[in-house]
């Protein structure tokens, strides 16, 4: 298997959005409807949260979640269309 190169994956989303509209590049910013309730949303509030108290914490996070195995097989559910 091939790695796959992220090569924005250290950027805040900000900066890729920056990046984007420098480049030119198409960006579009659409909320999914189901969005408001999900709770993806209560995570990001607390990253937020955390992020403002430390500023590295999302990116020890993010490094430390690379350092974790995962199994072959994830059980998921289906995704529904937006």
């Amino acid at each position: 298997a091939v790695p796959r190169c992220k090569p924005l994956r250290h950027a805040y989303e900000k900066e890729i959005v920056l990046y984007a509209h420098f480049k030119g590049l198409d960006y579009f910013s659409t909320e999914c409807v189901y969005a408001p309730h999900a709770y993806r949303g209560h995570a990001r509030s607390l990253l937020k949260d955390l992020e403002a108290t430390r500023a590295s914490t999302v990116a020890a996070l993010g490094h430390s979640g690379r350092r974790l195995a995962v199994a072959a097989e994830v059980a998921t559910k289906t995704l529904g269309a937006c």
